[in-house]
């Protein structure tokens, strides 16, 4: 492997992974939180729409995360792996144009994020205690989708949270959603931490009143 092939790949490689974070944020924001032209014309994108807006924000309104389920009974937690390459073709057709190496790594990149998504996606919502769960990167995402839970038009990005900073729809915790996330086990504190929240939380609630 000579020096210019590897610059290329890593440039691929990035380039493909800031290309997946745009499009998983718009297609998150777009057709899973929004009733638009296609989820009101065409029952798939329907779908689309009702299982993740409505069923899945539904039930996971009010707690974060419940009991594991069994293998099949996930369906509305996952992405299909191997529709990957399908959806994603018409990106995959224009950067093909410019490089088929570059196309390659694209694809293969879309296929690592759906298997990723699936992965912690799941622990987020049916915590088994897999080995990765404790992991800084694991925790920072978790944190990052917790939010989305709490505000639906904010962290769009679940596996690469690079667009939402650049688009300016990260969600900022308040102390409170901060203690929320401690109590879950995604946000180690030390307990002078944990008082001090509690303090601020506090003292707003004293506000309020």
């Amino acid at each position: 492997m000579n020096f210019d092939f590897t610059v290329n790949l890593v440039w691929w490689i990035l380039a493909s992974c800031g290309l997946v974070s745009f499009i998983e944020h718009q297609v998150h924001q777009q057709l899973m939180h929004k009733q638009n032209f296609l989820s009101k014309r065409d029952k798939g994108f329907e779908h689309i729409f009702k299982s993740h807006a409505i069923v899945h924000h539904g039930h996971y309104s009010q707690t974060f995360s419940d009991e594991p389920v069994a293998p099949g009974e996930d369906k509305e937690i996952r992405l299909n792996v191997h529709k990957a390459p399908i959806k994603t073709l018409p990106f995959t057709i224009l950067i093909a144009l410019i490089s088929w190496q570059w196309a390659i790594v694209f694809v293969v990149t879309v296929c690592v994020h759906h298997w990723v998504w699936n992965k912690i996606h799941l622990e987020m919502h049916k915590p088994e205690g897999k080995e990765f769960s404790t992991w800084s990167p694991y925790l920072f995402l978790a944190r990052h989708h917790y939010l989305h839970h709490v505000h639906p038009n904010k962290n769009f990005n679940v596996v690469f949270p690079f667009a939402d900073y650049i688009l300016g729809t990260n969600a900022v915790a308040t102390p409170s959603e901060r203690l929320d996330m401690h109590r879950l086990g995604l946000l180690p504190m030390k307990t002078t931490e944990v008082f001090c929240l509690q303090r601020a939380i506090a003292k707003d609630e004293t506000r309020k009143f």
